[in-house]
């Protein structure tokens, strides 16, 4: 039998013992390896012999460690997941009025506890809203918001409601108000699930991007000439354009008409652009509203608007 030596340096060592360990844990270890003893302190050279193991795991000579060696790898390095923002098309701003919990799809019992952040709105007050799956409203009532007047701030409070069935699909609205003549200023609905028995599961939401923003006329804009230019951003839920309405001080409608998203697909931000033409005896404060209806949910799902003074 040949026996080759080879000798390990000093700073070798910890790669031969990570060789040799791996080398034993996949059973390759050749029963005759041998090491003599240390001579004055120096390290050892470790004998490895060539001969073929009895399992015949073992079929070549071992090179010589040198600095070309190349490290043993003991476990793989695994890339970290890193996010990648991507710049929006077109720049939105927080949500106005947002529900953050219960958030959509959450189940619950009576009464609910609701809980978000919004405004500003008339007298510091925002009204909730439940309706049921056949579009019947079931709960209304008011909470106020947590801030100074004319600022938003958080708000809370609780949602009676009674069904007759297991559970049911339900819609949880809230609303705030214009400051000069009390007229609908911000709406958002969501779905959630009512429950008669069971547990609940509460699913938090968070205060997102508007959904639907307009960027031009600005609030307390002066506008004259029969004409209203209106523009902004935002995404739909159906393939159906959005309303457009021109309010008076009563909340009568003085002119209405619709647009449509330019974007890729639904669900995708795209901008929308409008000319509203309107006729008006006098100078008067008007609220301009942009919204989204959904065919089987009652009401408007989404309500965004702007106040402007609007001149013949």
């Amino acid at each position: 039998m040949d026996i080759e030596p080879f000798s390990i340096r000093p700073g070798r060592s910890l790669r031969l013992s990570l060789l040799l360990a791996l080398l034993s844990l996949t059973g390759c270890v050749p029963e005759n390896m041998v090491a003599p003893a240390p001579v004055d302190g120096a390290l050892p050279d470790v004998l490895v012999s060539s001969e073929p193991h009895p399992d015949n795991t073992l079929q070549a000579d071992f090179a010589p460690l040198t600095e070309e060696t190349p490290a043993i790898i003991i476990e793989p390095p695994i890339p970290l997941p890193t996010a990648t923002l991507l710049p929006a098309s077109v720049g939105v701003p927080l949500e106005e009025l947002a529900l953050l919990k219960p958030g959509p799809g959450s189940l619950v019992r009576y009464p609910i506890q609701v809980e978000g952040f919004g405004g500003p709105s008339q007298n510091n007050r925002v009204q909730l809203r439940l309706y049921g799956e056949d579009g019947r409203l079931i709960s209304q009532g008011y909470t106020f918001l947590y801030s100074y007047p004319g600022r938003p701030g958080q708000f809370f409070g609780q949602v009676p409601f009674q069904t007759s069935l297991v559970a049911e699909t339900g819609w949880l609205e809230v609303r705030s108000f214009g400051d000069r003549y009390g007229l609908l200023r911000h709406l958002t609905k969501f779905q959630i699930n009512l429950l008669s028995t069971g547990s609940e599961k509460i699913y938090p939401a968070i205060r997102g991007a508007e959904q639907i923003t307009i960027f031009s006329p600005r609030e307390d804009a002066r506008i004259s000439g029969g004409t209203v230019q209106i523009s902004g951003a935002g995404w739909v839920d159906a393939d159906a354009p959005l309303g457009v309405e021109l309010l008076d001080a009563q909340g009568q409608v003085i002119e209405t008409t619709t647009v449509a998203i330019e974007s890729p697909a639904i669900g995708h931000l795209g901008t929308f652009n409008v000319a509203l033409s309107y006729d008006i005896a006098f100078p008067q404060w008007v609220r301009i509203g942009v919204f989204e209806r959904l065919g089987d949910i009652p009401g408007v799902i989404h309500y965004t608007s702007v106040q402007v003074w609007l001149e013949p």
